[in-house]
C-alpha cells in the first residue's frame, strides 16, 4: 500500500498560498503538477500577502522595519549598471526602478522571488525634455502598466505644451504612443514623485496661464488610460513663492493627501486632505507646523522639537490613517508618525539613512513567475 497521501486542489491550493515566496519557489520542483498550481495565472492572482510599510535605501536593497516581535527584513533589487537610479513606485508586488532625467531605462522588479525584466527603451525627442514613470494595475485587462509622461521645457513650449505619454504593458511587452491631447496642456518636474490613490497615480503638475503658473494635480486612470485634472485649493493653485507641494500615497483609498512647504516666512508645513475626490470645496487644512529657526513646533500639539534645520518630508499616509514624516532632528534623519485623530506626534525609533530614496507599502507576490519571456533571475 503506498503511504503517498493526496489533496484535494482546492485544499492544496489553501496550503500553498499561506507559504512564503521562497518556499513556494522551491516546491515549483517538486513535481509537474505543483509547478502547473504555483505557476498558473489564477494561483498568482490569490497569491498576495499581507502589506509592510517599506523603506528603500540606495545600495540596492531595501528593508521592512521592525514591529513588535518581529526583526526587520531586508529584501534586495537587482545589481544596476547606474548609480543614480530612482525608484518610483511599487503595485502589488513589484517594484519601478527608473534611471536619468529621461527614464530611459526602466526595469519592473519582484524582489520577493529576485526576477525582473527590462523594459525596451522609449521614445527619444529632438529637443530638451524630462520624463516621469508610473506603475500601475489595470484591473480590466488584468496587465501591469508603465506610464512615461514627458515635458518640454525649451524655451518656447516651458509649460505652454501638453506631455507627450506613451504607456508600456507587461502583457504585450511594447510601449504604446497615447493620442495627441489626451494629457492637458502642464509640466511635471522630474523631481516630482508620483503618489497612489485608489488606483490612480497623481502628480502636481503647473502650467503658464495669463503671466504665472498654476498649479494643479494631474492624475492618471490606468484601465482607461486617461488623464484628469483635480484642482488645489486656492492658496496653493496660486502660490507664488517659494515651496513645495507633494501628493501623499497611501492610505485607505478615501481620502486624497497634498503635503506643501510654504517658504514664505515663517516657513509653514501644511497637510491638506480631500474628502470628497474631485471636489475643490471637501479641500481641508487638516494639520500645520511651524518653522521657528531651527525648531519645528506643532501649536496644535503644544509641541516643539529642537535642533530641526529643514522642514520635514512628507512620505506616506498608513492604512490607519496616520501621516509617516522624514524630520532632520541633530543630524539624525527620524521617521516619525502623525495621527491627527489622536493628535500625537510619534518617534518610531527608526532611523533613515542617507541613501533613503523611497518608501511605501509592500506585498510579497509571485508576479513575474509565469512570464519566461526577458525575464531575468538574480
Amino acid at each position: 500500500m503506498s503511504d503517498t497521501v493526496f489533496f484535494p486542489h482546492e485544499i492544496l491550493t489553501e496550503i500553498l498560498r499561506r507559504l512564503p515566496p521562497k518556499s513556494l519557489l522551491r516546491f515549483t520542483t517538486v513535481c509537474k503538477s505543483w509547478r502547473s498550481l504555483i505557476t498558473h495565472p489564477f494561483f498568482i492572482s490569490l497569491y498576495h500577502r499581507h502589506s509592510s510599510f517599506l523603506l528603500i535605501q540606495f545600495s540596492n536593497h531595501f528593508i521592512l522595519p521592525h514591529r513588535l516581535h518581529h526583526p526587520s527584513t531586508t529584501l534586495r533589487l537587482p545589481s544596476l549598471p547606474h548609480h543614480d537610479y530612482s525608484v518610483v513606485s511599487f503595485c502589488n508586488g513589484l517594484v519601478c526602478v527608473a534611471y536619468g532625467e529621461h527614464c530611459q531605462s526602466v526595469i519592473v522588479c519582484n524582489p520577493c522571488i529576485r526576477r525582473f525584466v527590462t523594459l525596451p527603451a522609449p521614445l527619444q525627442y529632438p529637443c530638451y525634455y524630462t520624463s516621469s514613470v508610473a506603475l500601475g494595475f489595470d484591473s480590466s485587462k488584468c496587465d501591469y502598466k508603465v506610464v512615461r509622461i514627458s515635458c518640454m521645457v525649451d524655451d518656447e513650449r516651458f509649460g505652454l505644451s501638453a506631455p507627450k505619454v506613451e504607456v508600456f504593458s507587461l502583457a504585450t511587452g511594447s510601449w504604446r504612443t497615447l493620442d495627441h491631447g489626451i494629457a492637458p496642456v502642464c509640466y511635471v518636474a522630474r523631481d516630482t514623485p508620483p503618489g497612489f490613490h485608489d488606483g490612480l497615480v497623481h502628480w502636481v503638475a503647473k502650467r503658464y496661464v495669463a503671466g504665472g503658473w498654476y498649479n494643479f494635480i494631474l492624475s492618471f486612470h490606468f484601465e482607461g488610460e486617461m488623464f484628469r485634472e483635480v484642482m488645489l485649493p486656492e492658496s496653493l493653485a496660486l502660490r507664488t513663492s517659494w515651496g513645495m507641494i507633494k501628493v501623499v500615497g497611501g492610505g485607505n483609498g478615501k481620502t486624497l493627501t497634498v503635503y506643501d512647504v510654504d517658504g514664505a516666512s515663517p516657513c509653514s508645513c501644511n497637510i491638506w486632505m480631500m474628502k470628497e475626490y474631485g471636489e475643490v470645496e471637501s479641500w481641508n487644512k487638516a494639520f500645520s507646523f511651524l518653522m521657528s529657526g531651527f525648531c519645528l513646533v506643532a501649536p496644535s500639539l503644544g509641541m516643539m522639537i529642537t535642533d530641526v534645520k529643514i522642514p520635514p518630508k512628507g512620505l506616506c499616509v498608513t492604512c490607519s490613517g496616520e501621516v509617516l514624516l522624514l524630520v532632520d532632528v541633530a543630524e539624525r534623519r527620524c521617521l516619525y508618525s502623525l495621527d491627527i485623530k489622536k493628535e500625537s506626534f510619534t518617534d518610531l525609533q527608526i532611523e533613515i539613512g542617507a541613501g533613503f530614496v523611497y518608501c511605501g507599502y509592500y506585498a510579497e507576490s509571485l508576479l513575474l513567475l509565469n512570464i519566461a519571456n526577458g525575464v531575468v533571475s538574480y
